[in-house]
């Protein structure tokens, strides 16, 4: 009686078994087939990613806060952002505060802003004076919980921090993640190449008529889909959980699971685990390889490589998966066939010669797509700086490894080969290199992802901390800038976009930057693209003034070279705004004397007189009414002091150079479509307003 599984191919290889006097058929090897059946699978798995690709999942990273990490505001900030590289989920815990000595400080509810790229809460009380504590943590998108944490004084407590960027971002639950994901694979790898190695034994003994040999065991499908199962289960709950196993179990249930992307792939694995179950159940082994194609989709749409390029990488996962997890899973259930096959040496080293031939093109596919997936993932200079790139160089040394153990097997096989030295040894240790491969895989999709210094973003990364304002117009290029702690934002626009809209859809530019320090120490500037016609780059500001030298230029439009100086240290000063407007009210006539130009590259304009009333000048400014979002008072004179506005919904900035009462001396105003020039005359009898901004 048969032990095994019905298999319709041996017994279509029996059939095949010539007759005297009839004519051979030709088949194809037993390499080509199984090599077939993997490509099938695969082209299932990349029509179901083509199918049902969506936005690139994998790991989110926190690329910007307010108050910004390492930094310091003056006063209590109104509420703490954070804002992520991609679109992220809400947890229970997604913003938590606390004070210097641990105790947690009361926070609101944290609300989605920029698209769900980032939160916002709102401290429950008005910050005191002192270093606080922001932990946050967030549902990535391939559905691991992410988190992190970093300090940010209020008042003068910031002796204690340095400057840095947003803390470090680990995987909430990383190892239990790991050694489910390492479950899954080897699920994955148990099945698929399970069922294609069965097939591959029962048509080697179908086709050896020299020696009995006996039924091939049979393949660990059902146990192999089941410890699938169990880990679809495990990666559910930490979904459900937050990062947490225990909890997430609790809280399991469809609605729960549901509620997001991530979730929906961990349920499509789900099911394509047990259907898998169901098909090894009921003697249809070949049925589970159909489900267990979703489960490769699923993995390919949520992996690191998919991130990085959508489509593309979420192919090489597809390849390189597939082709792993078959490369381990025949490779053990081989050696199972061989140990069972132990009283026909010959027809064991003809069955692994067979595997072989298989495992080669197997192995070419696992080099090449996972080259190409590392490639789209981890910046050279991050394969020794970083965890993610030290596991990933390990994967390479076992693969590396594993191909030698594969070479060792193959050349034992060969006929010449000293009949002592069998290929068994070397095959044996060849399987648990490749179990330990899938291991490490399985950590590579916990760990969070090397991000490369300046990616491009797809909008303005948010002000951290106090900002000084400034703009220019290069030819007829718009430059507003916007500095902050640790960063610059510079935003270009041309005389087609309307105040207050975004640039322009298709118009290209190009910026370059040098900066000049108070200490002389002169640099040209690495800026990055954040949306149409915005650069942004890291800068340390020294205190004082830092010079910026500006090239710009815009497809259509005449560029040009700008400077702008950055005065550092900001000191948000509104009350003095209003005591401008105070003073210039009072004003009863004055003279002023006007610039404006809507390309520098054919001068700064026609000279153009006014008298005019101080209370008249004001009606016709932004700043008339005494308020401006961003009001910074610039380093000063005993004579003059200067202020700079900024009405980022419009896309102005203003300098403002005033006398010690506080009335306009100069003033520079810069737009998307011209550059204001003014200077102010006043009678000699003009009365001051007996107030001096010196003493402030």
């Amino acid at each position: 009686m048969r032990t095994g599984y019905p298999h319709p191919i041996g017994r279509r290889d029996r059939r095949q078994v010539s007759r005297p006097g009839s004519p051979v058929r030709r088949r194809r090897g037993p390499g080509g087939r199984q090599l077939g059946r993997l490509a099938a699978v695969a082209l299932a798995c990349l029509a179901l990613v083509l199918a049902v690709a969506g936005p690139a999942g994998a790991h989110t990273t926190l690329l910007f806060s307010n108050p910004a990490a390492d930094g310091t505001v003056p006063t209590a900030p109104a509420s703490i952002t954070l804002i992520f590289d991609q679109p992220i989920g809400l947890t229970a815990n997604t913003v938590r505060l606390s004070d210097a000595n641990g105790r947690g400080v009361l926070v609101g509810r944290a609300a989605p802003i920029q698209g769900g790229r980032g939160v916002t809460a709102v401290p429950g009380s008005r910050l005191t004076s002192g270093v606080y504590t922001v932990t946050w943590q967030v549902l990535a998108r391939d559905g691991d919980v992410m988190g992190g944490d970093y300090r940010f004084a209020v008042g003068p407590a910031a002796a204690a921090l340095t400057g840095g960027r947003p803390g470090g971002v680990a995987t909430k639950g990383l190892w239990p993640a790991a050694l489910l994901r390492w479950l899954l694979f080897a699920g994955l790898a148990g099945y698929l190449g399970g069922l294609a190695a069965d097939r591959l034994c029962r048509r080697r003994r179908a086709t050896t008529a020299t020696e009995p040999l006996p039924e091939p065991p049979r393949p660990w499908l059902l146990p192999a889909a089941l410890t699938g199962l169990a880990a679809s289960v495990g990666l559910a709950a930490l979904i459900t959980g937050d990062g947490a196993l225990i909890s997430g179990l609790a809280r399991l249930s469809p609605g729960e699971l549901v509620a997001d992307r991530a979730g929906v792939l961990a349920a499509v694995e789900l099911a394509g685990f047990g259907l898998a179950a169901v098909a090894a159940l009921t003697r249809r082994p070949a049925w589970g390889a159909w489900p267990l194609a979703a489960v490769i989709g699923a993995e390919a749409l949520r992996a690191h490589p998919h991130s990085a390029q959508a489509g593309w990488g979420a192919l090489a996962t597809v390849v390189h998966l597939t082709a792993a997890a078959v490369w381990a899973g025949a490779l053990i259930h081989v050696l199972r066939t061989v140990i069972a096959w132990h009283a026909a040496p010959r027809a064991g080293r003809m069955l692994l010669g067979a595997y072989a031939r298989l495992a080669l093109w197997l192995f070419v596919l696992v080099v090449a797509a996972g080259t190409a997936a590392a490639v789209l993932v981890v910046p050279i200079g991050s394969l020794l700086t970083t965890a993610y790139g030290r596991v990933l160089l390990a994967k390479i040394a076992l693969v590396a490894v594993a191909s030698g153990l594969a070479l060792a097997a193959r050349q034992r096989l060969r006929p010449a080969a000293n009949p002592s030295r069998g290929p068994l040894a070397p095959a044996r240790v060849e399987a648990i290199t490749l179990v330990g491969v899938l291991g490490l895989t399985g950590l590579l999709t916990a760990l969070p992802t090397p991000r490369s210094p300046g990616q491009a973003l797809a909008f303005p990364p948010p002000a951290a901390g106090d900002v000084v304002p400034a703009g220019t117009l290069a030819g007829q290029i718009g430059i507003s800038a916007r500095a902050s702690t640790g960063q610059l934002v510079l935003q270009l626009s041309t005389p087609d976009v309307d105040p207050g809209e975004a640039s322009a859809d298709g118009q290209r530019y190009q910026l370059s930057a040098i900066a000049a320090e108070p200490g002389g120490v002169t640099g040209r500037l690495a800026l990055h693209e954040c949306g149409t016609g915005c650069f942004y780059t890291s800068l340390q500001w020294p205190n004082g003034t830092t010079r910026l030298t500006l090239q710009a230029a815009a497809a259509g439009w005449t560029g040009g070279a700008a400077s702008l100086a950055i005065a550092w240290p900001p000191r948000p000063d509104p009350q003095l705004l209003r005591t401008v407007v105070t003073a210039m009210n009072a004003v009863p006539r004055l003279t002023v004397h006007e610039l404006v130009t809507s390309d520098t590259s054919r001068g700064i304009g026609t000279p153009k007189t006014i008298s005019i009333t101080g209370s008249r000048f004001l009606a016709s400014e932004p700043y008339g009414g005494g308020r401006a979002p961003v009001t910074t008072r610039l380093a000063s004179t005993p004579s003059h002091t200067r202020l700079a506005l900024a009405y980022p919904a419009d896309n102005l900035q203003l300098e403002l150079t005033l006398t010690p009462d506080g009335r306009i001396l100069r003033e520079t105003l810069a737009a998307p479509n011209h550059l204001v020039t003014r200077s102010f005359d006043y009678p000699p009898r003009v009365a001051s307003t007996g107030f001096d901004l010196g003493r402030r």
